[in-house]
């Protein structure tokens, strides 16, 4: 723990400072040199410290920054996306949520709960398959092909349900679907009780960052009223998508 902390401390003497070597940083925060070459080693390999070979000093680059953007960006998502999600929770009166990709999962980081009974058990910060989720596979048909073969083969597309697809190139085929359509559904195949639908959300470049989605139980939400409500969907998706800086282009003449 106390190693824990001086790495902390080091890391953060350097992103407020100037470049500083061994001696330097030791003296600075009264670190063994032993221990802050371990340190900086430790650093350096996870890209948050480089060394200067001409100095023989570390400077911090600009990961750490990178990190804190992420963070300010989707705290940003959140207080922007949230009034459309009370929109869209009043008229379904279903659970509305917002995902985003994180390490070969999807994680949940807003969500407006329904009033009715029997809620579905997802909550914030949980994590979830991408490729048996509706708004994973919102997540999945943005990415690249290169992105997605990285992906396919870190994952084991195991069977939840009947429905869960856990095929490859099934799946593959699934999301030229959606980023055909620009929605996605999940009709049982994380949760027998549950049915997903969800639109993209993106970013001022276009890039999809986000998928906004609502869920309810099967006893509820019947294929037949998911599917009326994917103009809705996409709609407000876009909607915020507009709030973040995005323009859809115009098809050419």
């Amino acid at each position: 723990m106390k190693s824990t902390i001086k790495v902390f401390q080091v890391l953060e003497t350097l992103c407020e400072g100037k470049a500083a070597g061994v001696s330097e940083l030791s003296k600075q925060l009264d670190i063994k040199p032993s221990s802050m070459h371990r340190f900086l080693s430790m650093l350096t390999k996870l890209d948050y410290v480089e060394k200067n070979t001409s100095t023989g000093k570390y400077f911090a680059t600009l990961k750490i920054f990178q990190l804190g953007l992420s963070v300010r960006n989707k705290q940003s998502l959140i207080s922007i996306a949230r009034p459309y999600m009370e929109e869209l929770g009043e008229m379904l009166n279903e659970a509305v949520n917002v995902a985003v990709f994180a390490q070969n999962n999807v994680v949940v980081i807003d969500r407006v709960q329904s009033s009715v009974t029997l809620p579905t058990n997802i909550i914030v910060g949980q994590h979830l398959p991408a490729y048996c989720t509706a708004f994973g596979k919102v997540l999945l048909a943005a990415m690249s092909a290169k992105e997605l073969d990285r992906y396919l083969k870190a994952v084991n597309l195991k069977p939840l349900t009947a429905q869960t697809i856990t095929q490859p190139q099934a799946l593959r085929e699934e999301l030229e679907k959606i980023a055909k359509n620009g929605y996605a559904i999940d009709n049982r195949e994380l949760d027998d009780n549950i049915r997903c639908l969800s639109g993209p959300i993106r970013d001022e470049s276009g890039k999809v960052v986000a998928a906004l989605s609502f869920s309810g139980p099967t006893s509820r939400v019947k294929m037949v009223r998911l599917k009326s409500y994917i103009k809705t969907m996409t709609d407000i998706s876009e909607q915020i998508s507009q709030r973040l800086g995005y323009k859809k282009k115009l098809p050419k003449k």
